[in-house]
């Protein structure tokens, strides 16, 4: 297995395009040939992971945090990240980094906390919005099943659970060719008038080169016409944090001390009242109080995050229980998950993975 072959794993689960824009996600370090055979799973990458990937010889780290959250204008051990960047390279063990992607994943970073946390049937809280466009391209009859086909494979078509979705519509469509022309029906330098279907497919729109692409090579017609269309609709696929509900009402003080035992969190910050009934669960792992007012209006009891300032605790206060249980708290609980899903994933593809999980914790904030 290469590390392209991860590459295209994390694209399927979460793919680059759902990132925050100056986030700087995937390969950080490696030749895209490079064998992978064994993966040290980390939260961050320090001085101590490096060490123990070397010691472990590990070919592949996968990171949530990217070491080079920004583009470095120069590699030498004058910094710490130039030093492992250069370790890594040196000792040849890639890198590859998933960040705000996996946040904004299925199973990613907010689901893997609501599950910890026994959330039960969770689901985005704000799903992905400007995404998705939609496609729509004229086929003649015979060849539209075809076309829609090599659409559906190349991405488009995906709505929530469902694949490979469409609407058609009969319609008449008219063109006259070139004398050099060499229309698939009719005659050259013809007025003609053929029946065809409008193929409608929503697309995401980091998809759109690759559906255009497959739509071309599967459509008869020498010259084809087609519209894409902005839309303002969310992606339900995709989204930041998640909003589900405990299996009963539970005191907000019992849910805390969970909270706190689940996380491995040595304290918490909180507003609201001990006493008050939580059932309705909202989770952000990481930094994710923008989220506040989506909370409220989604109707949770309490928001789970990190980061949080004192202004926003402000805000909170008789509108909905505001916790920040810490950063690393709120994100290591992913890497299990990306230990299973790459094993899953591994087996699937008849290949064998070591995935090993690091056994720092990373986090450098302490609590007395």
């Amino acid at each position: 297995m290469k590390l392209t072959d991860l590459e295209q794993f994390f694209e399927s689960w979460a793919p680059r395009w759902t990132a925050w824009e100056r986030d700087n996600v995937g390969v950080q370090v490696g030749r895209r040939s490079h064998r992978v055979q064994r993966i040290l799973v980390t939260l961050d990458v320090t001085p101590a992971v490096v060490s123990e990937a070397i010691r472990k010889k590990v070919d592949t780290i996968v990171s949530h945090h990217p070491l080079l959250y920004r583009a470095p204008k120069t590699f030498t051990d004058a910094d710490e990240v130039g030093r492992l960047a250069l370790t890594l390279a040196e000792k040849r063990i890639a890198l590859y980094s998933s960040h705000t992607n996996l946040d904004a994943a299925p199973e990613g970073v907010s689901f893997a906390l609501a599950k910890v946390l026994g959330v039960k049937d969770a689901r985005f809280l704000t799903p992905l919005k400007g995404a998705l466009l939609k496609i729509a391209v004229f086929v003649p009859e015979s060849h539209v099943e075809q076309v829609a086909g090599a659409m559906a494979e190349a991405g488009a078509g995906v709505i929530g659970q469902y694949k490979s979705c469409s609407f058609r519509l009969k319609g008449k469509g008219t063109f006259e060719g070139s004398a050099s022309s060499n229309p698939f029906i009719g005659t050259a330098t013809n007025l003609e008038a053929v029946e065809e279907i409008r193929l409608e497919m929503l697309v995401p729109r980091a998809s759109v080169s690759s559906v255009v692409r497959a739509m071309r090579s599967a459509h008869p017609y020498e010259e084809v016409a087609y519209d894409l269309y902005a839309l303002e609709n969310s992606d339900p696929n995709y989204g930041m944090g998640a909003i589900g509900n405990l299996k009963r009402k539970v005191t907000l003080s019992s849910f805390l001390r969970v909270l706190k035992k689940s996380l491995h969190a040595e304290t918490v910050r909180y507003t609201g009242s001990l006493r008050q009934s939580v059932q309705t669960v909202a989770v952000c792992g990481g930094s994710g109080s923008e989220l506040l007012d989506a909370a409220v209006s989604a109707g949770a009891d309490v928001l789970v995050t990190a980061d949080i300032r004192y202004h926003t605790f402000h805000s909170s206060t008789g509108r909905i229980a505001l916790v920040d249980a810490g950063h690393w708290e709120t994100e290591h609980v992913v890497l299990p998950v990306i230990a299973r899903k790459l094993r899953e994933w591994s087996a699937a593809q008849h290949e064998h993975l070591d995935i090993i999980l690091t056994k720092h914790r990373t986090n450098p904030i302490h609590s007395i």
